[in-house]
């Protein structure tokens, strides 16, 4: 669940003001966040009634993929098309929603009360993160954006070699549920976190250069991602500390 939305490449050339002089804001995109969450929220809904139970149905499975496969599509529409981030990132957020919804119901089935832990626990470590960014604690340098965008890099390639060995039938790489499986999720999790500074960072930027009101949807979709991203890992956490190994029982 990496998070292209807002790459410095991606924004080069976008940031002009148009002709109703209205520019792009904090508020204005935490406005868009909003109401991308209310509608991942609505997907999220459909998708806990599909996966209540700790079994998973091969439908339900297919469905699911479907899904993450055409919001991986159309994130990589609204990378080359930013201002198209209003639209189609509401069905990003119902797709994704779905996905994030049944995976929430089969764990919540394991472990009651775990998905209110992983959402407080998110939101705890999205403020931490905006808390070190906005003092100033934490600068988003040059360096620092290299090696997180080296880490991203590296979770994706690690969740790729996961699902091409798990699909030739090998062993699952995430280490189960012991201390190992622990340690990669919360690497994950990091790197999930620290996206978080680049997001802030990058709308800032955006902002500052005079962007149009458009880039408020864009600036918020990428949020949204990275939300996505972390709250998944620490509720793969979470199911670890509690004795599972790390995946729902199909």
């Amino acid at each position: 669940m990496a998070n292209p939305a807002l790459a410095d490449r991606r924004i080069q050339g976008f940031t002009r003001v148009d002709s109703t002089g209205q520019r792009m804001t904090r508020l204005g995109v935490v406005r868009a966040l909003g109401v991308f969450a209310l509608f991942g929220l609505v997907g999220a809904g459909f998708g806990w009634h599909e996966g209540v139970g700790a079994q998973i149905s091969s439908r339900t499975e297919t469905l699911m993929f479907v899904g993450i496969i055409a919001a991986l599509v159309l994130s990589f529409i609204i990378m080359s098309h930013p201002t198209w981030a209003r639209s189609l990132g509401v069905v990003y957020a119902l797709l994704e929603g779905f996905a994030v919804g049944v995976i929430s119901a089969a764990y919540n089935a394991q472990y009651h009360g775990i998905v209110e832990e992983a959402v407080g626990a998110t939101f705890g470590v999205a403020l931490v993160v905006w808390f070190l960014y906005g003092t100033g604690i934490i600068k988003v340098t040059a360096r620092l954006t290299r090696i997180i965008t080296m880490a991203v890099l590296g979770a994706i390639v690690f969740y790729a070699v996961t699902l091409l060995v798990m699909a030739l039938g090998g062993p699952d790489l995430d280490g189960g549920g012991g201390i190992l499986g622990i340690g990669i999720s919360l690497v994950l999790a990091a790197v999930a976190a620290s996206t978080f500074l680049l997001d802030f960072d990058r709308i800032d930027k955006l902002i500052a250069a005079g962007a149009s009101h458009e880039y408020d949807w864009y600036g918020a979709f990428g949020l949204l991602i990275s939300f996505i991203w972390l709250y998944l890992e620490i509720l793969n956490i979470l199911g670890r500390l509690r004795g599972g190994g790390g995946s729902i029982r199909r």
